[in-house]
């Protein structure tokens, strides 16, 4: 799964694959950018140069109600989660 921000919008893609997260912009894009991005749309934020996405987001992508839980409980074994736990953190991957 990962969130794509690409021409100003925001959606989330490959939402089977719950083995993977993050967020893919163009590299034209600077962290501030996506922060307010993230933000006009209610996705998450930017802080630390990793990307937060509501956990919430993530839940109405998929159907998969199990998996997602599971990636939620994985995340936040290895403290991958806001100080709320209410986003997911992922690593931004800038197309080229």
């Amino acid at each position: 799964m990962f969130v794509l921000v690409d021409n100003g919008r925001v959606s989330v893609r490959d939402v089977d694959n719950l083995k993977a997260f993050h967020v893919e912009v163009t590299a034209d894009i600077s962290d501030s950018e996506l922060d307010e991005l993230l933000r006009a749309r209610d996705y998450g934020y930017v802080s630390g140069g990793s990307a937060f996405i509501s956990v919430a987001r993530v839940r109405e992508s998929t159907t998969d109600v199990e998996g997602v839980a599971a990636m939620v409980d994985y995340a936040q074994s290895k403290g991958w989660v806001d100080e709320d736990g209410e986003a997911l953190q992922a690593h931004v991957v800038r197309q080229k």
